[in-house]
């Protein structure tokens, strides 16, 4: 749809009635909220390429903090004053049971229910309305 052939001259404007005033206002507003829509669309898709570029950036990354960790903890392991796999297999243990006990922290820190108070409000609404209608 072309916006600029929906236009009309001043002069127009001017010879129109009340009720065309208004319906011409109406189309005007509805071509408004069409064009939003349109330049939000594209916004959207363009932050969503830009932040799907991010996420494989970030994920790349964090693959290999991952795995140079892993590297720096096998090195410690042999670097101990012990047999190179008795060292590995302590600092793994460690690891493992540094691992297990964030891991329970984190799972009792897991919101039992998610968005309570959203819930709530929008059951509040909802008797609200279902009370203004009856």
């Amino acid at each position: 749809m072309d916006l600029e052939s929906e236009r009309l001259e001043r002069s127009q404007l001017e010879s129109l009635s009340t009720a065309e005033l208004v319906r011409h206002a109406l189309a005007e507003t509805r071509l408004l909220v069409r064009a939003e829509v349109l330049h939000a669309k594209k916004e959207l898709r363009d932050e969503l390429k830009m932040a799907r570029t991010a996420g494989i950036l970030l994920g790349a990354g964090g693959v290999l903090v991952l795995v140079s960790i892993s590297v720096l903890f096998v090195a410690l392991g042999l670097a101990l004053p012990m047999g190179a796999a008795l060292g590995v297999l302590l600092v793994g243990v460690v690891l493992l049971a540094v691992a297990a006990g964030l891991l329970m922290v984190g799972v009792k820190r897991l919101p039992k229910k998610p968005m309570l108070h959203t819930q709530e409000r929008l059951k509040l609404d909802y008797h609200l309305t279902r009370e203004t209608l009856q």
